[in-house]
């Protein structure tokens, strides 16, 4: 009879194992079942959003491409040039070459150095549309640079080296808020020598340019008269003219 009190206690703890030991496999049968589906998705996972990005990167970093005009013209700057002459060979304002070429002053040019002539007027380039609009701005058109307002003042500044060929040289100055073009201008000394201007601008506010005596290669700044001798002497009076062959200033040497 004590026997059979035990009995339903030892059924219980059966049912109870077998529940525990059932539990425990469908847990195990279920873990082996979602790995293989995430090992799948990895690789997919991994690669295309990196595809992605690097497409956009790719996109992103494509140059716009802009042509030039071919009323644009290249040309080199040869000795004894100036910006004067260079316009007037193209028939193009000295104004546009300036501004094209970002001169920040146009009387210092040099032999040798390349020039962009816009013949025809500065045009505007509109680069192609990219992938990435915000990154393709189209350019700001170059504004012309309009002529100075006032009016040009040419003297003779100074004259230093006196006797000396090496060192002689005469130096004019525009001191007035307007350039000019001296182009046949004249400087003439006491004894009939004369020196006349090629075409060359002279920019106002005190730009200066230098004239010697002796032989040399002319630059925007620098002027040379090619005498072998020298010109100037104490209590010399030097002479400034227009291309009219009016006086716009002398200069006596101390």
């Amino acid at each position: 009879m004590a026997a059979r009190r035990y009995v339903p206690f030892i059924l219980l703890n059966i049912l109870v194992s077998a529940a525990v030991v059932m539990g425990i496999l469908y847990l195990w049968d279920q873990r082996q079942t979602e790995e293989p589906s995430v090992a799948a998705t990895t690789p997919f996972s991994d690669t295309t959003p990196a595809t992605t990005a690097e497409a956009a990167a790719a996109a992103e970093l494509e140059p716009a491409s802009t042509e030039l005009p071919s009323s644009l013209v290249v040309h080199i700057v040869q000795a004894g040039e100036t910006l004067g002459i260079i316009a007037q060979q193209f028939d193009v304002p000295w104004q546009d070459i300036a501004t094209y070429n970002n001169l920040s002053d146009p009387n210092q040019i040099k032999p040798g150095q390349e020039l962009v002539i816009p013949v025809g007027g500065i045009p505007t380039l509109t680069p192609e549309p990219t992938a990435t609009p915000t990154l393709a701005q189209p350019p700001t058109p170059i504004p012309t640079v309009p002529p100075a307002a006032g009016e040009a003042r040419v003297i003779i500044r100074d004259i230093r080296g006196v006797g000396e060929l090496d060192a002689e040289v005469v130096i004019i100055a525009n001191e007035g808020s307007r350039q000019i073009d001296l182009v046949n201008w004249r400087l003439e000394d006491g004894h009939g020598n004369v020196y006349i201007f090629k075409p060359l601008i002279l920019f106002g506010d005190g730009v200066t340019l230098m004239l010697y005596t002796k032989k040399g290669v002319d630059t925007t700044s620098a002027l040379n008269w090619g005498i072998e001798f020298p010109v100037w002497e104490s209590g010399e009076t030097a002479t400034l003219r227009d291309a009219d062959g009016t006086a716009r200033h002398s200069y006596t040497i101390p």
